[in-house]
């Protein structure tokens, strides 16, 4: 279930007589938040009062920044990936020059063929 931190509302023409700012009637307002680590402090922001204009402005750069921000996430998962495939072949490398230990193997197939019992 998705809760929406933010909710908008278009003031009523009859909340607007009188308003200095009548240009400013979409009411912007933000959910309580936990600010510390207390259990009983919530913060209740304040609404904000915008234009229509700065609305449409708010949505176009919040998206081009959330963009921005998957681009940059989806460049460091690549450079994980290449990072850890690079890592998995030295490994595989490594493990492949090595020459096994007869030892242990013989202990493991011991093991496997005469399981102790606890």
């Amino acid at each position: 279930m998705l809760i929406a931190l933010v909710s908008l509302r278009l003031l009523p023409a009859e909340e607007l007589v009188g308003d200095p700012r009548p240009d400013a009637c979409v009411e912007l307002a933000f959910n309580p938040t936990c600010m510390s680590d207390e259990a009983d402090a919530v913060v209740v922001p304040e609404p904000v009062r915008i234009t229509p204009a700065d609305l449409v402005r708010l949505r176009v750069e919040s998206g081009l920044v959330l963009n921005e921000i998957r681009s940059e996430v989806q460049r460091a998962e690549s450079a994980w990936r290449q990072h850890l495939s690079h890592w998995y072949r030295d490994g595989r490398l490594a493990a492949g020059t090595r020459a096994p230990d007869i030892s242990l193997l013989q202990r493991v197939l011991d093991g496997l063929r005469n399981p102790v019992r606890l």
